[in-house]
C-alpha cells in the first residue's frame, strides 16, 4: 500500500470488484477500454480482470474512501524485464488529478516491487496529453504510433506507446515530487 496526499493506492479486495465492473462499464469510455465495448457479465469479470494480470491495485479517496479508479501490471515478462500498464478512472474523477496520482504510486511500487526495468502504457491521443509534462521532462518516452490500431466507433485511430525506465523514474522529478508529498509517519 502506498498512502499519498489525496490518495490510497492499495491491492484490490474481493468486495472492490462490483466498483471496478461499473468503472468500466462508463457509456463514455467502454468502448475505449479493452472490452472494445463487449463487457463481461459481473458473473464472468473477475476472471476476465485477472486474465494476463500480475496485479491490480486500487486508487482510492483519502478524504471519502471511495474507490475512484484502478491501476494494472499486466502482461508481465520477467525475464525481459518489462511489464504494461493501464490506468482506468471513474467518470466522475476525470480530470482530477487522483488517479495521476495514483498512478505516480503504482510506478513508485511497481519499480520497488517488481524487477523490471520497463512499464509500458498504450494510450489513446486523446490520453498522451496525460504523459506530456513526463515525456517533456524525459521520464517518460514516446516510443511510438501504431497508426489506425483500434477501431473505435467505426472510425480508425491511432494508438501512442509509452514507457517509463526504472533509473530513469526513479531518479525523475515526478517521482522525488511525489515522494515530498507523501505523508511521512
Amino acid at each position: 500500500m502506498i498512502i499519498g496526499r489525496r490518495i490510497v493506492l492499495r491491492p484490490v479486495l474481493q468486495s472492490d470488484y462490483p466498483r471496478l465492473h461499473a468503472i468500466e462499464n462508463d457509456p463514455a469510455t467502454m468502448a475505449t477500454w479493452r472490452y472494445r465495448g463487449q463487457m463481461p457479465t459481473p458473473a464472468e469479470y473477475e476472471s476476465a480482470l485477472w486474465l494476463h494480470t500480475a496485479q491490480i491495485m486500487v486508487v482510492e479517496s483519502k478524504r471519502t474512501g471511495e474507490v475512484i479508479g484502478y491501476t494494472q501490471l499486466h502482461d508481465l515478462d520477467l525475464r525481459a524485464g518489462h511489464a504494461y500498464f493501464s490506468i482506468y478512472s471513474g467518470p466522475d474523477h476525470r480530470g482530477s488529478g487522483l488517479v495521476m496520482e495514483g498512478t505516480m504510486a503504482f510506478c513508485e511500487w511497481a519499480f520497488t516491487n517488481w524487477p523490471i526495468r520497463w512499464l509500458y502504457a498504450h494510450c489513446f491521443p486523446q490520453n498522451l496529453r496525460n504523459f506530456e509534462s513526463s515525456i517533456r521532462r524525459g521520464e517518460t518516452v514516446h516510443l511510438g504510433t501504431l497508426h489506425e490500431r483500434m477501431c473505435i466507433d467505426g472510425e480508425f485511430t491511432d494508438v501512442h506507446v509509452v514507457g517509463m525506465e526504472r533509473d530513469t523514474w526513479l531518479g525523475g522529478e515526478t517521482s522525488r515530487r511525489f515522494n515530498a508529498l507523501r505523508p511521512h509517519d
